[in-house]
This record gives structure tokens, sequence and C-alpha cells, in this order.
């Protein structure tokens, strides 16, 4: 019998406001559901509430399957959260995410 052994990726972890996450979704499916997002709710309306309502939670929820269940709440110590704010916090997110792996490519190919 042949045995295989191979390095699993690090668990990438990231300080909120002084709360520790682990980040639970890899760099390209962070990158391809924001692409998504962004397709799916580029021609929203300011006066269409339900599709606001619809992507607040959606950009929330995507908080939370990045940094763990509850994560979007513990982050604004529960309270609501807009649109404006989601949307600025995925971001901000997704951005220092990205950072951490061109961090891994600097150190290991510079």
């Amino acid at each position: 019998m042949r045995k295989l052994i191979l390095n699993l990726p690090e668990i990438e972890e990231i300080d909120i406001n002084g709360d520790v996450f682990e980040i639970r979704k890899s760099d390209i499916d962070i990158l391809n559901k924001s692409a998504e997002m962004q397709l799916k709710y580029s021609d929203l309306k300011k006066d269409d509430l339900k599709s606001i309502q619809a992507a607040v939670n959606e950009i929330i929820s995507y908080i939370d399957e990045i940094l763990g269940e509850g994560a979007a709440v513990k982050i604004s110590k529960g309270r609501p959260v807009n649109i404006a704010v989601a949307i600025e916090w995925l971001i901000l997110i997704c951005a220092e995410i990205s950072k951490v792996n061109d961090d891994y490519i600097k150190e290991k190919y510079e």
C-alpha cells in the first residue's frame, strides 16, 4: 500500500475589534461569493426595501460563514447593521484576508 501525507493549510485568524475569529473560507471562495453578490445586487434601488433587506441579510450571513456563526452580532455588539456598514465590513474583511495571502507569497517567493 502506498501512503501519502499532504500538508494542511494553516488555520488563519483575524482580530476584529479585539475579538479573534478563525477564517473559515479560502480566498478563492471569498472572491467568488463577493463577485456573485456584487452582480446580484448591482442594480439595487433604495426604495426596494425587500431587496435591501435581502442584501443585508445575505452579506451578514456570509460574514458569519467566513468568520463563524454569530460573528456579525459579536462584531456589532448586538446593534443593528445597515447595508452601508455590512458592505464596508465585508470589503474590509476581504481586504485583510487578501493581505494574509499576499504576505505568504512575499515570504515564500521573495
